[in-house]
């Protein structure tokens, strides 16, 4: 009994070590003229997208309006104030938080 007490005490005690090394994102900070893209739906923007420069934005806003379509849907690409966070697990290290203005 006190063999298998001892297995999960260090099971427990191992997962916890790898569960508190897990990345929950970097430095979080402002930034003008950054590139977007953004989706908006009735008129309300309900999504942001960071892009590296205003090429791969286009590029996504002509892939997305293709696959999506639609009236009510607009895609657009715009430079924007905003809250930033340095993230290694998105595509540019960068992870659009808020749209300031």
């Amino acid at each position: 009994m006190k063999k298998i007490i001892t297995a999960l005490f260090l099971i427990l005690f191992a997962s916890s070590v790898y569960a508190a090394k897990l990345y929950t994102g970097g430095e979080k900070y402002e930034q003008d003229k950054v590139v977007a893209l953004t989706l908006t739906l009735n008129g309300k923007m309900i999504e942001w997208v960071y892009k590296e420069n205003i090429g791969q934005c286009l590029k996504s806003k002509r892939v997305a309006s293709r696959e999506v379509g639609g009236e009510r849907v607009i895609f657009a690409c715009k430079l924007v104030k905003a809250l930033l966070q340095e993230d290694k697990q998105a595509k540019y290290g960068i992870r659009l938080l808020k749209i300031i203005e």
